[in-house]
């Protein structure tokens, strides 16, 4: 079972550690609500290291992976980035990742558990390409620096990445900084080999980045309107169900694996079901795979649900049917014998 580089800093600072796809990574480090909002008004730190890393390379790798993925890949320059989708032929999810292009190669950061799901489905199409790739899961760890003073924090270690574009990155020092802002506010997804993890940690943590756990982690991406791969999105569903069709995917850049299913719903029809977005009435938080229903009629399910603290309520994502999804749908959650009442909102949640 891989550990995080952190684990002694983790345990020296309490943290409570959760197991996640195998790693052990802090779940929280005492109060998750003040972790959560310590990266609203200030900066956090937490530990990605879980996150699934890629290498990618070889002459043929732009190309290779411009005609395997939902968004354009080859026209990308060294220090520019993208979020793309690796799809079946029904267009149904493998995978999504941010891809990284460097002056040689390409990084991908993946989730938790997909880098060995998504080489192993891609390694199939690769016949007389020259490409290879290299899983830096293990060998390399990821930190995840959020909130508002996130750049300060950054250029008081030393570390300046300069302005960037939302996934535009820089190699500094051995860590690759990427702009993400995935919980709403400015933020940044620094990857760095596994033994300079605990200078880079603690180089953050005495700039004033807080440390803060997966609990946090999950909260801000939920009001951030920000789905995760495995709770909110899988190989059940396709990228225009999971609401990513202005980020994820282009729609003139010819053809890609899923490619004519994917078109077919932006021009043809709409998604029969959806990704969206409830707030919740009451203190009760709803399980994972809680139903919903609209007026009497079972119409989807809940994919998470967490109290949120910067908007101050219980919020959650769920897969609803297309007769569900308009804002303003008033919905019932039943989560055992519990009936709890909700509307279906605009995503995201939180907009800063």
């Amino acid at each position: 079972m891989p550990d995080t580089p952190l684990l002694a800093r983790h345990q020296a600072l309490g943290a409570n550690l959760t197991l996640t796809m195998g790693w052990q990574v802090p779940a929280d480090f005492g109060n998750p609500a003040s972790e959560h909002l310590a990266s609203r008004e200030s900066a956090t730190l937490i530990d990605l290291s879980h996150r699934g890393k890629l290498r990618i390379s070889g002459p043929d790798a732009p190309k290779f992976l411009h005609g395997m993925l939902s968004n354009r890949v080859e026209d990308l320059r060294p220090g520019e980035g993208v979020y793309a989708t690796f799809l079946t032929r029904q267009g149904k999810f493998v995978a999504d990742l941010h891809l990284y292009r460097g002056p040689e190669r390409f990084e991908a950061d993946l989730a938790p558990g997909m880098a060995t799901v998504f080489s192993e489905a891609i390694d199939m199409y690769i016949i007389m390409d020259k490409v290879e790739m290299e899983d830096l899961t293990t060998s390399q760890a990821s930190l995840g620096l959020f909130g508002p003073n996130s750049l300060k924090i950054l250029k008081s270690t030393g570390i300046d990445p300069g302005e960037l574009p939302e996934h535009g990155h820089i190699d500094i020092e051995r860590t690759t900084i990427a702009r993400e802002p995935w919980t709403g506010d400015e933020g940044y997804l620094l990857t760095t080999p596994s033994n300079n993890t605990e200078n880079l940690w603690d180089g953050l943590i005495e700039a004033g980045a807080t440390p803060a756990g997966l609990t946090a982690f999950e909260t801000l991406t939920l009001e951030a309107g920000t789905p995760l791969f495995g709770p909110d999105m899988n190989s059940n569903i396709n990228p225009m169900q999971a609401g990513l069709e202005t980020t994820a995917i282009d729609f003139n850049k010819g053809c890609y694996i899923g490619q004519e299913v994917i078109a077919k719903i932006k021009y043809l029809g709409q998604v029969n079901r959806g990704l969206c977005g409830i707030r919740l009435s009451g203190e009760r938080i709803p399980s994972a795979g809680a139903k919903v229903e609209a007026n009497g009629e079972e119409v989807g399910t809940l994919t998470r649900a967490a109290y949120c603290p910067t908007e101050g309520q219980n919020l959650a994502f769920a897969l609803l049917h297309r007769k569900a999804m308009d804002t303003g749908c008033q919905v019932t959650v039943l989560d055992g014998e519990v009936s709890l009442t909700g509307e279906v909102a605009d995503l995201p949640f939180y907009k800063n």
